[in-house]
């Protein structure tokens, strides 16, 4: 296939403009069935799901749905069993809006109202001069609609909360305002013939929750899971000639692309009995339109930390990476679909709502676990960004060089290179070093940058858990890490490493297809290093 016969430009990248997607003939992924269930609800709407999975494309879907039929919709599943009429659609989008302080916030929502109802000459209550109270336009507004006339979509409900979490006047105040515009919607919900609204998290005393007592969320349903994102069977369906293009440009093989992207981009759930999971829309469609740049993080590129954790760090204390990368955070849905304060939300929950976690289900236990590599990579950068760590240049280069270390069993440069990595990344609050597997963990997660060299981190075998594997096209370094205690010096911590690979023969995966060499490494408790004396390779 040449590179010239597939047209990268009918991939929907970066594209919240449903009209425009269909005009121009981008590939749609027909969610329009599930959205055809959402539709026809008679009672208000909420789904919450992470930035970058398509919100803000749902909503503009459901706005031409509700204000021109399906003309947008020939050829999709909708197209044959939607028979509503059209009605007038009011569309707030809050995230325009949310960096303003209470004042311009109460000015800009009105000038919105008042746009999106087209109702400028008609308002008397409205000044320009002056701020007037949102729901008390709204309300002169609402009273003068016909029942059922209107849809009303309001995406990012809680952007303007989540921008002033560490501003607790401001945030009293821009919640009171919601509060009152919400409670407005209420006393007039029977002109609306449908309400939608999106956000990240659930935050209490906003009144979508207090005032619509009678609102759906769709959030955690397992019948709604894939209503954002990509399975595995749309991966192929839609997009399989771009993971074709992106086996020729890597020179790999179709499925080693298939398993690749599944490693980077796939993973996420959200109900606690789905059967699928999905992949993170921007991050794979953005792939599939530069291959020739590998499997790189764009989910954190794209926007940094996010701006709810971003406002959260500010108010909370440090963060560390191995609280989650870890250790297994069980839940149950009452608590991740608990309503919480704004500025309250417990970390592991917030972390889920950000997309940071997903569900894990496994024999009817529910844990929150990390989705795919890219969000691991996006997790350790968090743990950076929260502590003020930035680990130099050189490092970087180091880093290019660990392939070749491995490759020409360069033991030394490869324990420097770790050692940097923990001299440079790990926090003085840190607790990383109270076990090998802790230590293990954010080695790992920095490597993950390292698109040419495979990571395998507790690979299972009959036997037991290889600590890390690292693979190049010719060689599979597998470590064992140990680290010392009081009751145990680094001579024992040693021997031990040895006998646990020798005992359960560790790398055996790779021993047909690569050179396979084994080795133990000690970290000194005490120095926090890796100790270049008490390193071994393992020879059997």
């Amino acid at each position: 296939m040449d590179n010239d016969v597939l047209d990268t430009k009918s991939l929907p990248l970066g594209r919240v403009d449903f009209s425009s997607i269909r005009k121009k003939e981008k590939i749609y992924v027909d969610k329009t069935q599930v959205i055809y269930t959402i539709a026809k609800q008679d009672v208000p709407v909420f789904l919450a799901r992470p930035r970058r999975f398509g919100k803000s494309l749902l909503v503009n879907t459901l706005h031409s749905l509700f204000e021109k039929g399906v003309d947008d919709f020939r050829g999709l599943s909708i197209e044959k069993i939607w028979d509503d009429t059209t009605y007038k659609v009011v569309h707030f989008d809050f995230s325009g809006i949310a960096d303003d302080d209470p004042q311009e916030f109460k000015r800009d929502l009105v000038e919105i109202i008042v746009r999106q109802f087209n109702v400028e000459q008609a308002v008397s209550s409205f000044d320009t001069l002056g701020i007037r109270n949102p729901s008390v336009v709204l309300a002169e507004i609402a009273q003068n609609l016909d029942d059922n006339s209107v849809v009303l979509l309001v995406d990012e409900y809680d952007a303007p909360l989540t921008h002033h979490i560490d501003r607790h006047d401001e945030l009293q105040e821009i919640m009171r305002i919601l509060n009152n515009f919400y409670a407005t919607i209420k006393q007039f919900t029977d002109k609306f013939r449908f309400i939608f609204i999106t956000g990240v998290t659930r935050a209490s005393h906003v009144s979508i929750f207090s005032a619509f007592n009678n609102i759906k969320d769709l959030s955690l349903r397992k019948e709604f899971n894939t209503i954002l994102g990509f399975t595995q069977d749309e991966l192929g369906q839609y997009f399989d000639l771009f993971i074709e293009n992106a086996a020729r440009i890597l020179r790999m093989t179709r499925n080693d692309v298939y398993a690749k992207v599944q490693q980077y981009y796939d993973g996420y759930q959200f109900a606690f009995d789905a059967e699928q999971r999905l992949y993170n829309p921007w991050s794979i469609l953005n792939f599939l339109d530069s291959p020739q740049d590998g499997f790189k993080n764009y989910w954190f590129q794209s926007g940094g930390v996010s701006s709810i954790i971003s406002q959260y760090l500010k108010i909370s204390n440090s963060f560390d990476f191995i609280d989650y990368d870890s250790r297994t955070i069980f839940i149950d849905e009452d608590e991740l679909s608990g309503i919480y304060e704004i500025d309250q939300i417990p970390r592991h929950v917030l972390l889920f709502q950000a997309g940071y976690l997903t569900i894990g289900y496994d024999d009817g236990i529910a844990s929150l676990v990390l989705p795919n590599s890219e969000v691991e990579d996006s997790l350790f950068r968090l743990y950076l960004t929260a502590n003020n760590l930035s680990p130099r240049s050189d490092l970087t280069q180091k880093m290019k060089k660990l392939s070749r270390d491995i490759d020409n069993r360069n033991i030394s440069g490869i324990i420097n290179l770790f050692n940097s990595i923990l001299n440079e990344c790990v926090s003085t609050q840190s607790k990383i070093f109270d076990d090998e597997r802790s230590i293990r963990d954010i080695i790992y997660a920095a490597l993950i940058r390292i698109s040419s060299l495979q990571k395998i981190k507790e690979r299972q075998t009959a036997k037991g858990m290889s600590d890390l594997e690292l693979v190049t096209d010719k060689t599979c370094m597998v470590i064992e890490f140990k680290r010392t205690y009081p009751n145990r010096g680094p001579e024992l911590s040693l021997k031990k490493a040895v006998e646990q690979v020798k005992n359960n023969q560790y790398g055996l995966l790779f021993s047909q297809s690569h050179e396979v060499y084994r080795v133990g490494m000690v970290i000194s408790s005490e120095k926090k290093m890796i100790l270049h004396d008490f390193c071994q390779e393992i020879i059997e």
